[in-house]
């Protein structure tokens, strides 16, 4: 699954940027004076589908910066075991998006140079919202009369934490950006819905089984109940460790 692959994803991109790079990176001069950058999240294109995240950061004094991002990204199809006379048509539709920032302290104290260079610790905020709509197919087991129904999901992830991470600055116009650790306390929402009325398909199965496969692709929360066991049909709540690891190019002016 790529969601459980990211840290080793992750650090391999890290890796081949410190060998494709190694003068530009350790090899640095004074910095310009640019207090802008814009940058392309390189590692969400590991995680979703689909996925396009840019983000601004912006100098606000010597060391500081505000670093905000936007997106659009699509969750990756799940598979679900339905009973033996239902099944997933091919007929699809997915969009999401994300929205989130962070507030940036370049380390003066160990950096070479003054930021958006070196190593920095932020807080930071994000949301990420996915919805999806698939037609399942039901065959009626005496008539062989087929039905549909559409099943809605909607997933939404809050995040509150902090990171820490390392801005490279290549030929004083260029950068990278690798968060490397960033720990969070997220909320995790599930909501799924069916369309339609097939007899013999227990709805609510068929939202703990959509809810567990999405859960199944976040390491740290597939046992967890909603809410430490307060759950209602078709909607669940989570509260769990997340983590945020990612890696963004871009370029100052």
């Amino acid at each position: 699954m790529k969601i459980l692959t990211t840290p080793l994803r992750t650090a391999f991109i890290l890796m081949s940027m410190l060998l494709i790079f190694p003068n530009a990176l350790f090899s640095q001069g004074t910095t310009g004076d640019f207090k802008n950058s814009v940058k392309f999240n390189v590692t969400n294109t590991l995680l979703y589908d689909n996925s396009y995240q840019f983000s601004y950061e912006r100098i606000i004094k010597e060391d500081q910066s505000l670093n905000v991002f936007v997106g659009y990204q699509e969750f990756p199809l799940i598979t679900v075991d339905l009973s033996s006379n239902d099944a997933f048509s091919k007929n699809h539709s997915r969009t999401g998006f994300s929205v989130g920032a962070d507030y940036r302290f370049y380390l003066g104290s160990i950096n070479k140079f003054k930021g958006p260079r070196g190593v920095y610790l932020a807080p930071f905020v994000s949301f990420f919202q996915f919805s999806t709509d698939r037609e399942i197919i039901h065959t009626d087991p005496n008539t062989n009369v087929q039905s549909n129904i559409n099943l809605s999901s909607k997933f939404n992830l809050t995040n509150f934490g902090g990171e820490l991470g390392y801005q490279f600055v290549l030929w004083d116009r260029f950068v990278i950006d690798c968060v490397l650790f960033g720990p969070s306390i997220t909320r995790y929402k599930f909501n799924t819905k069916l369309d339609g009325n097939v007899p013999g398909l227990e709805d609510n199965e068929v939202y703990q089984k959509v809810i567990q496969a999405i859960k199944d692709k976040f390491p740290g929360i597939e046992g967890i109940t909603g809410d430490e066991g307060i759950e209602k049909k078709g909607v669940q709540s989570v509260t769990a460790v997340g983590f945020r690891y990612n890696i963004s190019i871009g370029y100052r002016f």
